[in-house]
């Protein structure tokens, strides 16, 4: 056979020639190891050339490469097509922040397009980024965005129904009296859904996190006490006193008298100079205002009234008052002591003859914050300073005994005594009101007080056929302490 020419047939174009193994070998031990070395990086990149050369020839998406989190295999993009609208977005009008689905603002996924960004990854012409880029598809580190398309119609549903979620008309300045502070006007807002959609768009098109919405600010609306409120600083406790009350079932009825009468206190703003009225504010003690029938004291009787127990609230007003420092227009005394607070710091009020009054005679305005729960009533004076420290003082001067008055009864037996209202005796007191600077007492105030005794009421029986109930046993009197100094 003859033998073969390879000068005579030449390797196919685009085709290396090839080498024999002996030639091989013999061509390495002539050019020793270093150059063989270098022949074999150069023949790496010669094969490495011509894989760069046929991929960017073709389409097909590198190895690994994923899109929405979702590896496409195949080219198949079922799976990244469900991905790519449920993708959640943040968004943010104002201070409001909610996280949507791509879906909902509108965004659907466009396969078409996605598969052209797939075709363009590791084709960019540069060798070292495209190589970078295979290197990192084979990791699973190449996540794609998908691209995603804009249906208007479903963008401006989801934008009109968040415009009417995050409308709001505002509010005007609002007491804090827990927090000891005002709380400031905020604007209203509107949203514009065409507006929204644009947002909508931009985020879709550029694959945002987060859609900033924009929104109209209206200006707050205005309340009836904004310029009252206005710069107003409630952040010092002037003074607080408290009083306890029954919540026994049979009392209900007189402690709902309580919480009416707080609530119309509660709030009231005293400005330099101005007087309060408890009778004014409060108001008529009436069914139509709420209020029920329960015990109450009327000309030194315990007796059912419309309103009974409203003097706790006064009462108990008067002694944050008075540890306050505000000065007391008018202010009387019970016509008989009272079980719930100490003689020398209640309030009767009897609409509309008998008042509470005080005064505000600071320089900065205070405000009244009262509360009735679980057994006590507690009164707060709430202002920017506490310009005196207050002291409570109070003597015995005299004690009145009570007088005894019978009420003839048919429907007792004869000789039958039931006592109807326990006799008190009566009290006359001298009361001062001291004020301190630091430790230096700068002010007193003295008042007289009267507390008339209290007539004890017996029936009698006279009937012979009547019934004849068992004696009542009643506690002992108490009697107060001749003096008493009270310093918060």
């Amino acid at each position: 056979m003859a033998a073969f020419d390879h000068a005579a047939c030449p390797p196919a174009p685009g085709r290396p020639a090839p080498v024999r193994a002996g030639v091989a070998m013999r061509v390495l031990r002539r050019i020793g190891e270093p150059a063989a070395m270098l022949l074999a990086v150069a023949l790496a990149a010669s094969q490495a050339a011509r894989a760069y050369r046929a991929h960017r020839e073709g389409t097909a998406p590198l190895p690994g490469l994923r899109v929405a989190g979702v590896p496409v295999v195949g080219g198949d993009l079922s799976a990244v097509a469900a991905a790519a609208e449920t993708r959640r977005v943040r968004v943010r009008v104002g201070e409001h922040v909610e996280t949507v689905a791509v879906g909902r603002l509108g965004g659907r996924f466009d396969p078409s397009a996605t598969r052209r960004a797939l075709a363009r990854v590791g084709r960019s012409g540069d060798l070292f980024a495209d190589l970078a880029a295979r290197a990192a598809a084979r990791r699973g580190a190449m996540d794609l965005p998908p691209a995603l398309s804009f249906d208007p119609a479903s963008g401006l549903a989801f934008a009109e129904d968040l415009a009417g979620r995050v409308a709001s008309r505002g509010r005007s300045m609002r007491l804090d009296l827990e927090a000891r502070r005002i709380h400031p006007a905020v604007p209203g807002r509107a949203v514009v859904p065409a507006d929204a959609l644009s947002s909508f768009a931009v985020a879709l098109a550029t694959g945002a996190q987060e859609v900033r919405v924009p929104f109209v600010e209206l200006p707050p609306p205005r309340g009836e006490d904004d310029d009252r409120l206005a710069g107003l600083d409630i952040s010092v406790l002037l003074a607080s006193f408290e009083t306890r009350y029954s919540t026994a079932p049979s009392d209900r009825d007189r402690a709902h008298n309580l919480e009416v009468g707080a609530v119309a206190v509660d709030g009231f703003v005293l400005a330099p100079g101005e007087t309060f009225s408890f009778n004014e504010v409060v108001g008529p003690r009436t069914a139509e205002n709420g209020y029920r029938y329960a015990p109450g004291i009327t000309a030194g009787e315990l007796v059912d009234v419309l309103g009974g127990g409203i003097c706790q609230v006064s009462s108990t007003l008067f002694g944050a008052a008075f540890f306050a420092g505000l000065e007391i227009v008018s202010a009387r005394p019970h016509s008989r002591p009272s079980s719930y607070v100490d003689m020398g710091l209640d309030s009767t009020v009897v609409y509309p003859d008998v008042d509470l009054r005080l005064r505000n005679g600071f320089d900065f305005p205070v405000v009244f914050h009262m509360k009735v729960a679980a057994g006590t009533v507690r009164a707060e004076v709430l202002g920017a300073r506490r310009p005196y420290r207050v002291v409570f003082e109070r003597d015995l001067v005299e004690e009145v005994p009570f007088e005894q008055r019978t009420r003839p009864d048919p429907s007792l037996a004869e000789g039958a005594r039931v006592v109807v209202q326990r006799g008190r005796r009566g009290y006359r007191m001298v009361r001062r009101r001291l004020f301190y600077v630091g430790g230096d007492l700068v002010h007193t105030e003295t008042a007289n007080l009267t507390y008339p005794p209290t007539v004890e009421i017996v029936r009698v029986g006279e009937g012979p056929d009547g019934e004849r109930p068992p004696p009542r046993t009643f506690p002992p009197l108490k009697t107060p302490a001749r003096h008493l100094r009270i310093a918060p």
